[in-house]
């Protein structure tokens, strides 16, 4: 477990705390009202701006696909959008910077087979226009192969022999209210924290085989004995409801041995990551857009109450 915690406010009653991080997953605690915790999840989302081919110019296809299946499947490519940020969205901008880096980065696709052998048509055969190099610039996702670890493209299409593509993407900035191609995200997820009580008197009864046999009937290990042979509960956050081990205890008569609820105002988000950014870094991204919409409410409200004042 982490021990990053993040408060909302000095005095609040609202707190994150990590319990699992990796690039691909973020699992974390959070302590506050199931309002907000709903708020954190349609934002991560639906509003955390990220990087997608929205326009495709096709010069030249003469692959299985139609132009617009190709299309599609461009668009659905995942974007790193760390730079993100630097750019505008297409509609702050004016009409004379339109067409320029500022709003968007253009890859080229452009690939002709001429053996007998099909040539599979990758993400990898994008090339950026404006010379993006670096982990952090725009350009399509990693992917490496389960099998034996080599990095492979997202397919797009398979070429036969003389057959050949050539086209132009714009990928843009947007977030996942326009369309799916800007959600960074695969899952996000939340359910209530579970609290487990374990009857000591009860406990204090049984045998240890019986102890061992309801340790063992959780799927999730959230039970462990501890050093004196005592049956303890180790990893509440695993909890997912099941009751196997409430079962466990009625099994051997004691179904009184354990009492499972729900804490209130406190909830586990699960949250993994599509590639355009990590996943930890979709839930700061989502704190800061909820924090800014909560202030936009906030100002709003006060000029509402000068106008009523005057």
């Amino acid at each position: 477990m982490y021990n990053y915690k993040y408060n909302f406010e000095q005095n609040s009653q609202h707190r994150i705390e990590i319990l699992e991080m990796s690039d691909e997953k973020c699992k974390f605690s959070f302590e506050g009202d199931l309002s907000i915790a709903n708020a954190i999840r349609r934002v991560m989302i639906a509003e955390v701006p990220v990087m997608a081919i929205h326009f495709v110019d096709i010069i030249e296809n003469t692959s299985p696909l139609s132009d617009e299946f190709l299309a599609q499947r461009l668009g659905l490519i995942p974007l790193v959008s760390y730079a993100a940020d630097s750019k505008m969205y297409d509609w702050e901008a004016d009409a004379d910077s339109i067409d320029d880096q500022k709003t968007k980065v253009v890859f080229t696709l452009r690939q002709k087979n001429l053996n007998d052998a099909p040539l599979e048509i990758t993400s990898q055969h994008l090339e950026p226009e404006f010379g993006q190099v670096g982990e952090m610039a725009i350009r399509p996702v990693r992917m490496f192969s389960p099998i034996n670890g080599k990095e492979v493209g997202i397919p797009i299409t398979r070429l036969g022999k003389n057959q050949s593509v050539h086209v132009r993407c714009h990928a843009l900035k947007g977030f996942g209210k326009m369309h799916a191609k800007w959600t960074p995200i695969n899952i996000a997820t939340f359910r209530h924290e579970a609290e487990l009580l374990i009857d000591h008197v009860q406990a204090q009864q049984l045998s240890l085989f019986e102890k061992q046999s309801i340790r063992d009937s959780c799927p999730m290990n959230v039970f462990a004995m501890d050093a004196n042979q005592e049956l303890i509960v180790n990893a509440i956050e695993k909890c997912v409801f099941c009751e196997e081990c409430i079962r466990c205890a009625e099994s051997i008569k004691k179904p009184r041995l354990i009492k499972m609820q729900h804490k209130k105002n406190k909830y586990i988000f699960t949250v993994e990551s599509a590639g355009q950014l990590k996943a930890v870094d979709i839930v700061k991204q989502a704190l800061i857009v909820l924090r800014k919409k909560v202030d936009e409410i906030s100002q709003d409200l006060s000029f509402a109450q000068q106008y009523q004042q005057i």
